[in-house]
């Protein structure tokens, strides 16, 4: 073995010091053969002698002209280089630094070694934001051809750079588009990054920051829109929501991309209450849908495959017409479905025969500190274990302190479904789960994707707003109650009507309260209506007749809840003051309580709790009703209308039910002035806690049971 291949071994062996004294005795030999400089210098440096490793190239280049030292640097470029690679494969990554560093000083825009520079330094841990500038990569990145780029390792940098939020890592992201036009993908990488910083990382601005680069860099690129408008609206910035989802409309080839377009405008304005808006477009919403379904258009594009069927929950916000409501929500469903089917997706089922113990799951995502996770615990806390497993599949990963506390530690299994519906899917399939729960309905367009795939045998909604109509659910939970008797002409599911009530809680936490009437300046003595609901359900005629109850009580009052933007709430409100001659001192905004404890204790401070209509309340009345507070509403058709109905039914609580405009303000106004049956109501909904089957968890979660029993020997009998 020659002298020049031991040199190479010990350095390869990691040997710095041996390599070093081996290509010093070759060089004295041999003091032409420049390439040994290379290697004796590089050993200097990975034995951290720097200097003499610097020294040792520049006597080599201190001998040539310009055309021998160009070449003599890409020979010494390759050199490290080699050896950079080697050493990262073995994980010795402080040494490939120490290189990386060097060809960064030897070559200043070679951007690969720079964007490999980041790559280790993250690794680790010796990365600042600031070196993107100090290294130039954003602006080299720029000048850069795409053949000369490392695309997956430019991908790589992105991944990470990204999640570190700083307008340089925007910068580093424009910058790539630019050098990468021809590469697609990396866009979309980008997207997914903003999606995730912004919703499972709470970076909602930084998000938006990077979505709205990309829509610049492609402005007609809607399903970039549609994701600003989500941020948009997560943080209540409503006049960006507005103008995004109004761009959507305006840059539709589709029909379908322009219903995504409208249902995001109508979303926004619903949400901040401005109904002369939500009342033109709602109708024209309207027909958009019956026109899909009577012609049986095509929804497959990209931005409306997934989402376009949680637009038709809007419709229950418009009008109590059932009928006409689950028609359009029934076909738009069916399309739905048909839309975002697999081809050749094979589903196995569990075999259809009695069984003592049946696989129950739920899934939404909203097992959380949200209303159907407050309403959803007492179900979850009293299975009968001995009888049912229970699996959960939140769609999001977002487990909080409620989902630690009442879901996570009470069932078999907990599976998070990351927004991935194909996930999802699977991991039901491979649990064999007999019953499948939705909870989520027309709130989640994912939540619906994996109910229409159908990946158990048996599939319910419970909870949620109302059915979707997707046709591969099977049973749809309800009571006596909160529909009418002749419902199933216009539903597709078998409504399955249990025998009392179609939920009961075992009450609800509540803290001290934080708000008196002398913080709003209200006497004591005055009688204070409260609407807690929020601008969705507060339309103008349902406003007006709550105006009437004022104008009939003496030194009354009318608190709003803010939940979401103060100043257009304000002028909904005191603009119908004006039209009914009402003093605007009259009203009260309350600002939204940050905790839903601290809300339920402050409805002290109301002797009444008015309702909305068509949407009714639901958990924001349980808990009215739960505090003791009399409740007057008006009785519809649909689902979203008879909530607060069955609750009072099961409370046996008469007063305060209406089924007509009139009504409803005469008992508004009763209720107001006649303080002695105020507390009548009081006394029942107190004693009412022992007896009524509202409030009784243990007791509802027997009949659920029973329910799911008699569905699954139903399906034995089906399919034997």
């Amino acid at each position: 073995m020659n002298l020049t291949t031991t040199a190479y071994e010990a350095l390869l062996q990691n040997n710095y010091l041996k390599a070093a004294n081996l290509y010093e005795e070759i060089i004295a030999e041999n003091p032409e053969e420049i390439e040994n400089y290379w290697y004796l210098g590089l050993c200097y440096l990975l034995h951290n002698q720097l200097e003499e490793a610097q020294t040792t190239w520049f006597l080599v280049f201190a001998q040539g002209d310009d055309r021998e030292n160009e070449t003599w640097t890409q020979d010494l470029i390759d050199v490290l280089e080699v050896q950079a690679q080697r050493l990262f494969a073995e994980e010795k990554y402080n040494e490939t630094l120490l290189i990386r560093h060097e060809i960064l000083e030897i070559a200043p825009k070679k951007v690969n070694n720079i964007l490999y520079l980041v790559k280790i330094s993250l690794l680790v841990n010796q990365f600042h934001i600031g070196y993107l500038v100090k290294w130039n990569l954003i602006d080299l990145l720029k000048e850069s051809k795409l053949e000369d780029i490392e695309l997956d390792l430019l991908e790589q940098v992105l991944d990470k750079i990204l999640r570190i939020p700083h307008k340089f890592s925007i910068q580093l992201a424009e910058s790539s588009l630019i050098s990468s036009q021809n590469y697609p993908s990396l866009f979309y990488k980008i997207r997914e990054i903003a999606n995730n910083m912004g919703i499972d990382q709470e970076h909602s601005l930084y998000a938006i920051d990077v979505l709205e680069m990309l829509h610049k860099f492609k402005p007609n690129e809607l399903i970039i829109l549609r994701d600003l408008y989500l941020f948009y609206m997560k943080i209540k910035d409503y006049d960006n929501g507005i103008i995004v989802s109004k761009k959507i409309s305006a840059n539709s080839q589709f029909i379908s991309e322009k219903l995504v377009g409208q249902t995001l405008l109508f979303n926004c304005y619903l949400t901040i209450g401005d109904w002369q808006e939500i009342t033109t477009l709602g109708n024209e919403q309207k027909e958009l849908f019956k026109k899909i379904v009577n012609e049986q258009i095509s929804l497959s594009e990209y931005l409306a495959k997934e989402s376009f069927i949680v637009g038709t929950m809007n419709l229950l916000y418009l009008q109590d017409k059932p009928l006409e409501n689950h028609q359009i929500i029934n076909g738009i469903a069916k399309l739905f479905q048909e839309t975002n089917q697999v081809k050749n997706e094979t589903l196995v089922y569990p075999n259809p025969i009695s069984k003592k113990v049946l696989k129950i799951g739920y899934i939404a995502h909203t097992l959380r500190t949200h209303s159907v996770g407050f309403l959803s615990r007492w179900l979850i806390n009293y299975h009968n274990s001995n009888l049912f497993k229970i699996y959960l599949y939140f769609v999001q990963d977002n487990a909080d302190y409620v989902s630690k506390k009442w879901f996570i530690p009470k069932v078999n299994k907990t599976f998070m479904g990351t927004r991935n519906v194909n996930n999802l899917v699977r991991e039901i399939q491979k649990d064999q789960i007999d019953i499948l729960v939705d909870l989520d309905s027309l709130t989640l367009n994912l939540t619906c994707m994996v109910m229409g795939r159908k990946p158990a045998p048996i599939q319910v909604t419970w909870l949620g707003l109302d059915a979707s109509g997707i046709p591969a659910i099977d049973y749809f939970i309800a009571d006596p109650y909160v529909l009418p008797e002749d419902a199933q002409s216009y539903y597709q599911e078998k409504i399955w009507r249990l025998p009392q009530t179609y939920l009961a809680v075992d009450g609800f936490e509540i803290d001290t309260p934080i708000l008196r009437r002398d913080d709003l300046d209200i006497a004591t003595n005055s009688v204070v209506f409260i609407n807690v609901q929020n601008p969705a359900k507060l339309n103008p005629h349902l406003l007006s007749l709550q105006m009437k109850i004022i104008e009939q009580v003496p030194n009354s009052y009318l608190l709003f809840k803010i939940r979401k933007d103060e100043s257009r709430l304000k002028k909904l409100i005191l603009t119908l003051a004006t039209d009914h001659n009402l003093d605007h001192n009259r009203f009260r905004f309350l600002p939204y309580d940050e905790t839903s404890e601290n809300h339920r204790a402050n409805l002290q401070i109301a002797d009444v709790l008015l309702d909305t209509f068509p949407y009714n309340g639901a958990t924001t009345t349980l808990e009215a009703l739960w505090f003791g507070l009399p409740v007057v509403t008006k009785v519809g058709q649909q689902f979203a209308a008879r909530n607060t109905y069955t609750f009072m039914k099961n409370l046996n609580i008469a007063e305060g039910i209406a089924w007509t405009d009139e009504e409803y303000v005469n008992w508004g106004v009763k209720l107001g002035l006649d303080a002695d049956l105020r507390a009548e109501i009081i006394w029942k909904l107190k004693a009412s806690r022992q007896t009524s089957p509202l409030w009784n968890g243990k007791q509802f979660t027997r009949e659920m049971e029973k329910a799911y029993q008699q569905m699954w020997s139903k399906y034995v009998q089906d399919n034997s």
